[in-house]
């Protein structure tokens, strides 16, 4: 199980953000056995699961937008991945969702005629890295056309996490950019004060949290965060003026599209 420093808000369809136990581990997909409402929801009797469980045995699953991208719960959670690893999800749970069927059916039928099946979901799931990567309205840029060969463009400018960049530009104001043109509500930040005298700060947006590192002032600990969510949406690309732009933009079509 990897820990993860970044803070993530928990939610259920039902309840919208929810709690952890303090005895509880938090992770990016749970699944959880009671609620308790105090004055938050709190789950309790809950285990971590990895991104291929969910996949394979959680709610309905469908196919996104691009190539890549898969939809769970009508599209509450949207994943993204390599085509051809999208395109094996759907079909061993069709596979699955059909052998369980026939179990129900036929509670002695024998598994072993399925061996192949079962060991390629047993293979998929001890594989699963568990990054739970996922955000609401991420997309993927399309990939150039493999019969052009225009030449190789440089490298787009990267932002540093704290330093700004020419005109004032920062991190911050990347991810601003990136939200407000997809016609989404500005960031929001939360600073607190560590023991060290140091600063470390969160970054709220569409229900997502998170934290970046800490820093010496509370101005830079708000880039390192906005820096933190940029790499998140991002897929962990590098952090260019260039690609930003091209990033809000799809994310604005994207919007357009569904409305």
């Amino acid at each position: 199980m990897q820990q993860n420093e970044k803070s993530f808000s928990l939610k259920t369809m039902e309840d919208g953000q929810v709690l952890l136990y303090s005895s509880r581990i938090p992770y990016p997909w749970i699944v959880f056995n009671e609620k308790i409402k105090v004055n938050s929801i709190f789950l309790r009797d809950s285990t971590a699961i990895s991104d291929s469980m969910l996949l394979l045995f959680g709610g309905s699953i469908s196919k996104g937008d691009h190539e890549g991208h898969l939809k769970v719960l009508g599209g509450f959670l949207e994943f993204f991945m390599k085509p051809d690893l999208a395109e094996t999800y759907q079909k061993l749970r069709v596979e699955l969702e059909e052998l369980i069927r026939i179990k129900l059916l036929n509670p002695k039928m024998d598994l072993h005629s399925h061996h192949e099946l079962l060991s390629a979901v047993r293979l998929l799931i001890s594989e699963d890295h568990c990054e739970g990567r996922f955000v609401f309205g991420r997309q993927i840029l399309q990939q150039p056309s493999k019969t052009s060969a225009p030449a190789a463009a440089p490298p787009p400018t990267a932002v540093s996490r704290i330093e700004s960049g020419p005109g004032g530009d920062n991190s911050k104001s990347q991810l601003q950019t990136l939200l407000t043109r997809a016609g989404y509500a500005a960031p929001i930040y939360k600073t607190k004060q560590l023991k060290n005298n140091q600063f470390r700060a969160t970054v709220e947006f569409n229900g997502l949290q998170i934290m970046g590192q800490p820093c010496t002032n509370k101005k830079n600990a708000e880039k390192d965060a906005a820096a933190e969510a940029l790499e998140w949406l991002m897929g962990g690309n590098q952090m260019g003026h260039d690609y930003v732009n091209q990033m809000s933009m799809m994310l604005k079509r994207s919007k357009k599209d569904h409305n």
